[in-house]
């Protein structure tokens, strides 16, 4: 459960569906009920926060992360309820067997005991979460980031292109896209940090990594080369942070959702983010979502 607020906390919808799909992935086996789907969208045209399709040879619970007025990220605990609802209806549809999933008292009973023991007992991952990387010293985090440009060249050597640029569904992305992204957040980062120096709380625009794998075709990328232009733009990060005075480091932006973020604030992120979306090149590459 960790991996899915960390990942809301980091608006990354990509992380998002691919935790929520681990988390009710083990749900479902442990009630020994069919698969369902995750699949999470951007923000929803209307009210209603989620959907079950049940068509099809697998069902899926169809979910939005923001607001439909405000185009804010959901928070935590209601995204979760709200995907714990929509598992109430799969579970009435699969497991009951019942012809019609009614709101009735039973329904929302089993659906907060569902969130009641999620939260409380399996809130626990093999990766930190941000909270706990945040408490970790920040000489302990730096190190995190000098390890990744080698663990990411580590993961895709011997890999071939096709082996690559092959997605594990529609929906989410190819190991060669995960180490694009990689490649040009580390771009985002510094380009944050020299302005967070250069001006006084100055506005941080959040990204949108799934626009960005469209329009700079990722797929068509090399991913060695896009690993070596990582490796360099993360030197260069780790160089910048490495000369901060103790003082800089409480300097930051200010985000439209999260309120002022620190340059601290961000060295967490990116221990946290590159946890994930290595996790997810692995994943990647043995066809799992």
């Amino acid at each position: 459960m960790d991996a899915v607020e960390s990942a809301l906390l980091a608006e990354d919808r990509a992380a998002t569906q691919a935790a929520s799909e681990r988390v009710i992935g083990g749900l479902m086996t442990v009630l020994g009920a069919p698969p369902v789907r995750v699949e999470v969208l951007a923000a929803r045209p209307h009210a209603r926060w989620g959907e079950l399709h049940e068509r099809g040879r697998r069902p899926k619970i169809q979910l939005w992360m923001r607001t439909a007025k405000q185009k804010r990220v959901v928070a935590f605990r209601t995204y979760l309820r709200t995907l714990l609802h929509e598992v109430g209806h799969h579970l009435d549809y699969t497991v009951l067997r019942l012809e019609e999933s009614y709101h009735t008292e039973g329904f929302y009973k089993r659906e907060s005991s569902l969130f009641h023991q999620l939260v409380t007992d399996l809130r626990r991952s093999a990766m930190p979460t941000m909270e706990e990387y945040a408490k970790q010293p920040r000489e302990q985090r730096l190190k995190r980031l000098e390890r990744t440009a080698d663990e990411l060249a580590g993961a895709i050597r011997g890999q071939s292109d096709a082996a690559l640029a092959r997605r594990p569904d529609a929906k989410n992305w190819a190991p060669k896209e995960v180490v694009c992204h990689l490649r040009d957040t580390e771009e985002l980062f510094k380009a944050r940090f020299d302005t967070i120096l250069a001006t006084d709380n100055p506005p941080i625009a959040p990204p949108d990594p799934d626009r960005w794998a469209e329009e700079r075709q990722y797929l068509r990328n090399d991913a060695g080369e896009a690993a070596g232009a990582f490796r360099r733009r993360r030197e260069e990060t780790l160089a910048f942070m490495k000369k901060l005075a103790s003082a800089d480091w409480e300097r930051g932006g200010t985000h439209p959702v999260r309120g002022k973020v620190t340059l601290d604030a961000f060295l967490t992120l990116m221990a946290w983010h590159d946890d994930n979306h290595l996790d997810q090149l692995r994943r990647a590459l043995e066809g799992k979502a």
